[in-house]
């Protein structure tokens, strides 16, 4: 079985990787950029009171593949696979297109944080705008806020506040600018305990923001200093130190901090701080997390890996969890998140998934029993467990005119171990068959889907060995997803497998069956395909019954007695001959007595429909050499009409087979040997009669034995079986054509010992 293959993340980059970062970032964007600067046209929003988030009055859409940057009291904002970034209104579900972006920013304060305002900027690189507008969705209302004559590089902003950087050579500086009543009020953050370098505004929450630095020749190259500003008063309350390139929330309590432990994506580390009072400390192991996110809601800190319901494998943590702030047991709150923010009133949006209620947008915020809980407000319409999105499941397929083919659309392609399992309703037989999938499809991120091309066997996966009877069906698609989210998918339905009766098939399953005489047993084995090679196989043999030494001849002769499975006629050594009525499960109703005289005749054949009405008939040569029609009248009491002269002549031959249509004529045919081993065709006409001989070929004269054995390969024609002195045996499949009515022979992989004689 496949699994999804999910490249490991590159190890966290250095010192000396950071400016390339950055500038590899900002190339990206650029180009991506055709529609201008990040500046939205003006739109109208609808206004909001101020208080508690408005709660949606019915779920919200939200496109798949979208993720959260940031969320206010009124609406949130995300950014879509194609970088448009859009305000949603809870209230009605309104969007306003705001600005083009590949949200490289959804984990700052790039556009804002916990707030109706949103930071657009001037240039297509948000960082490299010089010309802040901060527009508040719920008002309408925009302020702007211009870098340029301070010379300060924009890092964020967190409602009206903008937190700007001041380049004073060697380290740097971060500033608060606000506009307020068209004047901008500039104040230097104070209290950071060293000087700074390459700061970063990383989290932010109503009247706080949490800036990441680097120490300026004191700390190593692994670690940074986290701290919180107040806005308002432009000085530090709390500060930290935690791995470099950590994830960072912040709420009106507390603090948390997840990175990766000396820079090893092996050891995550997950640390949580009350504000204000760094002794009061809850450090926690997550495991192995290579993308982390963090959130707080209350006294609970919300962490897990970044993963789409695509992405991951079994064995790795794909939730994202809850724990108390002073704790270490954690719970599932989703099965697995991509992006998360935090709102005003100190929920969590989390763009993610859960088994239940699908792919979409989640608040998070605490139950009824104090603890998170995660409710969808907004839906992709895409479910978070695989399921079966479509399926083209014929309801009833005809085996003898085709392989039944099936197909079923899952609704994401990481899976493995994907089985479909066929039942035979009133045997209780089954077929399980495994469906690889490819690789470059289990990691495509889409919908695909899965084909299963049946061959018409039943019993066990490795070695299928009976074909499938005709009835009701059921089948049973499972697979399991790569990355354990979710459960194991299980769908299932019904069909029925149907074909028309063969002459040659006394179980029911289109196959045909070989009866085989030693002594005075009679045994009945069936055939199947081998799926491997294809040659033609035997399950094991079924012994039908003793007695059978007091016939002289013993004949297949399809359906002749009006049921819908082959019969057999058998002679006595009186010259009585008995029909025995077919009964669908390989076994055959007691005898019926059809008459005597039948003993003048030196060969009987049958099987092959010669007249063209649908039913078997009986073909018997006197000793004079004259041939006979037996029509089958589809009656158990009288199986045969009064017999009607052929010709004249057969005794030329001391082999006729009756072998059904392999010419390609309107009704059954007929193959002769001659005495010379040459094989000749009877090209049946449909009225009981035949066309002039046709030869086939010198050779024959190798084989000990003939039957018709019926469509031994499901391509609508009929074959010939012959078997050889050592035992082997051979089938030469009808091809169609009156030229050359037999494809060259292929090998059976089954025996007919000396002594053993098939009907």
């Amino acid at each position: 079985m496949t699994r999804s293959v999910i490249s490991r993340p590159p190890r966290t980059p250095g010192r000396s990787a950071r400016s390339r970062r950055l500038l590899t970032g900002a190339v990206a964007l650029t180009l991506a950029v055709t529609a201008g600067p990040l500046v939205a046209p003006a739109v109208a929003a609808t206004p909001a009171a101020a208080g508690a988030t408005a709660a949606p009055a019915q779920q919200l859409k939200i496109a798949p593949g979208s993720e959260i940057v940031s969320a206010g009291r009124t609406g949130f904002l995300s950014v879509a696979t194609d970088k448009t970034m859009s305000w949603t209104r809870y209230a009605d579900g309104g969007t306003s297109k705001l600005a083009t972006d590949d949200g490289l920013f959804r984990d700052s304060v790039m556009h804002g944080a916990a707030s109706d305002v949103v930071a657009l900027g001037d240039a297509p690189y948000l960082p490299s705008s010089q010309k802040i507008t901060l527009r508040d969705m719920a008002t309408g209302a925009s302020t702007v806020i211009d870098l340029t004559p301070y010379g300060y590089a924009y890092a964020g902003a967190v409602g009206t506040s903008v937190i700007a950087l001041k380049d004073t050579g060697k380290t740097r500086e971060a500033h608060i600018l606000e506009n307020v009543d068209g004047k901008v009020t500039d104040r230097a953050v104070t209290g950071l305990r060293f000087a700074a370098r390459d700061i970063k505004a990383v989290a932010g929450e109503p009247g706080a923001v949490v800036l990441r630095y680097e120490p300026d020749d004191v700390i190593g190259s692994l670690f940074s200093e986290y701290v919180v500003v107040d806005l308002a008063s432009a000085k530090v309350t709390h500060h930290t130190l935690g791995a470099d390139f950590s994830r960072v929330a912040l709420s009106g309590t507390h603090v948390a901090v997840m990175g990766h432990e000396n820079n090893n994506r092996d050891d995550m580390k997950l640390e949580v701080e009350k504000r204000g009072d760094n002794q009061q400390r809850t450090t926690h192991s997550p495991g192995r997390m290579y993308d982390p996110m963090v959130g707080l809601v209350g006294n609970w800190v919300l962490y897990g890996t970044k993963r789409t319901v695509h992405e991951g494998w079994a064995g790795f943590p794909q939730g994202l969890y809850a724990m108390p702030a002073d704790g270490y047991v954690a719970h599932p709150v989703m099965d697995h998140a991509t992006s998360v923010t935090p709102t005003p009133d100190g929920d969590l949006l989390v763009m993610g998934g859960t088994t239940e209620h699908g792919e979409g947008l989640y608040r998070i915020s605490i139950g009824a029993f104090a603890e998170p809980v995660a409710k969808l407000i907004a839906s992709t319409g895409e479910p978070t467990k695989v399921t079966v999105l479509d399926s083209e499941i014929p309801a009833v397929t005809e085996l003898d005119k085709g392989r039944w083919k099936a197909r079923w659309r899952l609704s994401r392609p990481n899976v493995q171990e994907v089985a479909v399992t066929l039942r035979h309703t009133a045997s209780g037989v089954e077929r399980e068959v495994e469906i690889p999938i490819d690789p470059e499809v289990s990691t495509s991120g889409k919908p695909t889907w899965i084909e299963l091309d049946w061959d018409g066997l039943l019993g066990p996966s490795y070695a299928p060995d009976r074909a499938a009877p005709n009835g009701d069906y059921t089948w049973r698609l499972t697979a399991k997803p790569t990355n354990g989210v979710g459960p194991d998918l299980a769908a299932s339905g019904t069909f029925q497998v149907a074909r028309k009766p063969a002459p040659h098939d006394y179980t029911d399953n289109g196959s045909p069956d070989l009866l085989i005489r030693d002594g005075g047993d009679l045994t009945r084995t069936d055939t199947y395909r081998d799926p491997g090679n294809g040659r033609l196989k035997t399950r094991d043999a079924e012994k039908i019954g003793p007695g059978w030494g007091v016939y002289n001849q013993v004949t297949a002769v399809g359906n002749v007695a009006g049921a819908a499975h082959g019969d057999v006629v058998a002679r006595d050594k009186d010259g009585v001959l008995w029909l025995y009525l077919g009964k669908g499960d390989g076994t055959f109703d007691r005898r019926v007595r059809i008459g005597a005289g039948w003993g003048d005749y030196t060969q009987l054949t049958g099987g092959g429909d010669v007249t063209g009405d649908g039913r078997g008939d009986l073909l018997a040569r006197d000793s004079a050499g004259v041939l006979w029609l037996y029509k089958g009248t589809g009656s158990w009491q009288a199986p045969f009409a009064p017999r009607v002269r052929i010709g004249a002549g057969w005794n030329a031959y001391d082999r006729i087979t009756s072998v059904g249509d392999v010419a390609g004529g309107p009704a059954g045919d007929v193959v002769a040997r001659d005495k010379d081993g040459v094989l000749w065709s009877y090209l049946g006409k449909g009225d009981g009669t035949f066309d002039r001989p046709v030869k086939i070929g010198a050779g024959w004269g190798a084989y000990s034995q003939m039957i018709g054995i019926g469509d031994a390969n499901t391509d609508g024609k009929a074959d010939l079986l012959v078997t050889s002195p050592d035992g082997a045996s051979y089938v030469y499949h009808g091809t169609g054509s009156w030229k050359a009515p037999f494809a060259p022979r292929e090998k059976t992989e089954f025996s007919v010992y000396s002594g053993q004689t098939l009907s």
